[in-house]
């Protein structure tokens, strides 16, 4: 009985100190709540960083080869065995040098051949003209006796036929008898018949020159068709002697090799033959970004082999037509070296060679003064006249130390150009500066006017 009030005064106190306890959880709360309210918003996490100014280069990027601007793959025309390689691989060679021949001892029987009937059939046509030429001598010898013997029965005949006018008139006279006459006149049909022979034998002498001739035509035609059919035999012999060798087309160095004496060969190309003193660039760009180029713009020639070297060159020339490669297209373009480097390269040859792999770099836009953003701080927009908008801040001021607060304060913008990681914006014409601060991460998160907290920068 005695221990009632002890546990009742126990049991008020524990629910003293709960009502206690709720209650400062209460006030705490409270306090929280009022604190938020009066504070605003919570601040955004950013990354800023200051606006530079500087030279804006948009490039388009391709893949290349370097050669030489005079190449050649030299094949025989003609296939064989190869009986001398006169070069190896990094010889210099001059022009119409011989760098290689095939076998050619049936070539030069069947030459020796030739000329020896083409020698023969030469003679014989001199022979065939000389004796036509006698022979001609011969029978206009014959035709001008015939005609001689001709004009002189005719002259004989005229004589006779005067004699029997002038015994006809004497017989008249009675100063001759008739027998005189008579044979008179059988002396003008024994001329007459022997006019008629005369020209006979003249007609029988111009037949035969006329046969002659004819027949002197033919054997000299012939004789000549056999000549000029030898001459073509020696001159395609000729030819083909000259297949069965390779000469350098221009003074070079032999890039390539591919056989050797005895190797049998067709009409592949065997030898490479360049002229290094020149170089250019083949390069090959995507479909994608070739519309971009233009023949006289500027480019940086990279080696793979050696990439911290850059070499200036120029867009020379673009293929009209696009080359199919798997599912894309890709554009040809030839740039060659500015001349100064083309003078490097011809002093120091090591520098690079005919069929190195190299980076093209096309400078396509390029502004030698703008202010430079990255793209990520950019917005695309449709208000008014710009085209993009860009978050500046504008910090809280400190005593001391970084600033690491700020005002978020909303900048439309439209970029001169833009490249794959940054844009052009113009200098004092676009509301930012060099050196402001803007935004680059955490963009979609902010509005204008928002507080934002970034990592600490020196003021």
């Amino acid at each position: 009985m005695t221990t009632t009030p002890t546990r009742s005064r126990r049991r008020g106190w524990r629910i003293f100190w709960i009502l206690f306890l709720l209650a400062g959880v209460a006030a705490g709360a409270y306090y929280v709540l009022v604190a938020r309210t009066q504070a605003g918003p919570p601040a955004v996490n950013v990354v800023a960083e200051p606006v530079t100014q500087g030279r804006f280069v948009r490039e388009v990027t391709g893949s290349g080869v370097i050669e030489a601007e005079r190449e050649r793959a030299l094949a025989f025309q003609t296939g064989g065995t190869i009986d001398q390689m006169l070069v190896e691989e990094g010889d210099v060679v001059q022009e119409d040098a011989l760098l290689a021949r095939l076998d050619d001892a049936e070539l030069q029987r069947s030459l020796a051949s030739t000329r020896a009937s083409l020698a023969s059939a030469r003679a014989d046509l001199t022979r065939t003209l000389a004796q036509q030429d006698a022979d001609a001598l011969d029978t206009e010898n014959a035709v001008a006796q015939a005609s001689d013997r001709l004009a002189n029965a005719r002259a004989d005949l005229r004589d006779r036929e005067a004699t029997v006018t002038r015994i006809e008139r004497l017989l008249d006279l009675g100063a001759t008898s008739r027998n005189e006459l008579q044979t008179a006149r059988d002396a003008v049909a024994a001329t007459e018949r022997a006019v008629e022979q005369a020209e006979l034998s003249l007609a029988a002498a111009e037949r035969r020159r006329d046969n002659q001739v004819s027949l002197a035509e033919a054997s000299r035609a012939s004789a000549e068709a056999n000549v000029a059919r030898l001459e073509t035999d020696l001159a395609n012999l000729e030819a083909r002697l000259a297949d069965t060798e390779l000469r350098a087309p221009f003074t070079g160095v032999v890039a390539t090799l591919t056989a050797e004496e005895g190797d049998v060969v067709g009409t592949q190309a065997i030898i490479q033959i360049a002229n290094p003193s020149v170089l250019r660039i083949r390069a090959s760009f995507d479909e994608n970004r070739a519309s971009e180029l233009a023949v006289g713009m500027p480019a940086d020639v990279v080696p793979d082999a050696d990439t911290r070297l850059r070499f200036p060159a120029t867009v020379e020339r673009l293929s009209p037509v696009a080359a199919r490669e798997g599912g894309t297209a890709q554009v040809d373009a030839i740039l060659r070296f500015d001349p100064d480097v083309a003078e490097t390269f011809r002093d120091d040859g090591q520098v690079v060679r005919p069929g190195y792999t190299v980076t093209v770099r096309v400078r396509v836009a390029e502004i030698d003064e703008a202010l430079l953003v990255p793209l990520e701080a950019l917005t695309a927009t449709e208000e008014g006249d710009a085209a993009s908008v860009l978050y500046g801040v504008t910090p809280e001021p400190v005593e001391e130390g970084p600033v690491t607060r700020g005002t978020a304060r909303r900048i439309p913008v439209t970029p001169l150009e833009t490249n794959p990681t940054v844009a052009a914006l113009e200098p004092g014409a676009s509301g930012v500066n060099a050196g402001d601060w803007i935004i680059v991460v955490g963009v979609d998160a902010v509005k204008d006017g928002a507080t934002v907290t970034f990592p600490p920068v020196e003021p």
